[in-house]
């Protein structure tokens, strides 16, 4: 009875104790790929394509479509990495305008998608389509709790995350047309 009165007392007040809600912002559009490991225990190449042109279109509580695909490949290589050496790396290649336009290359290690994870939290999960090797797989990801008090502290972590070229013969980096 108690307890119920005290609930009752802070709802009167407008108040919340705790919240169990995740601002999940889906990315339905992304096609997610990763490649075949290669003999390659340390690190795997995997490719986030959109059809988006504009990616500093503001999506919700003041992230832009920027923010909100890295926030999805944060997610993708925290549930990739459940059985993986905290040094293991995810190489995306980020691609816009279905892959007319290379973002750039993101190194995005296991231990700092699990330290992403825990320092915005994460109270809801959701199924995202991967591609390993061309075989669609629905997996359940555990989303970024993102909303209007932490989206320009995660802006800022977005924005020191350097987008890197790929070495290849041209060399392809951020900006470059891949058409």
């Amino acid at each position: 009875m108690i307890k119920k009165l005290l609930f009752l007392e802070l709802s009167a007040l407008g108040m919340t104790l705790f919240s169990t809600v995740a601002n999940a912002i889906p990315v339905s559009n992304a096609n997610i790929n990763f490649a075949g490991a290669g003999g390659d225990s340390s690190s795997r190449t995997a490719t986030f394509v959109v059809p988006d042109k504009n990616t500093t279109k503001l999506v919700k509580d003041g992230l832009r479509l920027y923010e909100v695909h890295l926030a999805k490949m944060i997610e993708v290589t925290n549930d990739f990495c459940k059985d993986r050496d905290s040094k293991y790396v995810i190489y995306w290649n980020y691609e816009v305008e279905d892959g007319k336009i290379f973002m750039g290359q993101y190194a995005l290690t296991c231990q700092f998608a699990k330290n992403t994870l825990k320092k915005f939290g994460s109270s809801a999960t959701e199924n995202v389509t991967v591609n390993h090797r061309g075989d669609p797989t629905t997996v359940k990801v555990s989303v970024l709790n993102l909303n209007s008090k932490n989206a320009k502290e995660f802006a800022t972590l977005v924005q020191s995350i350097k987008p890197g070229c790929i070495e290849a013969n041209p060399k392809i980096c951020p900006g470059d047309r891949l058409e």
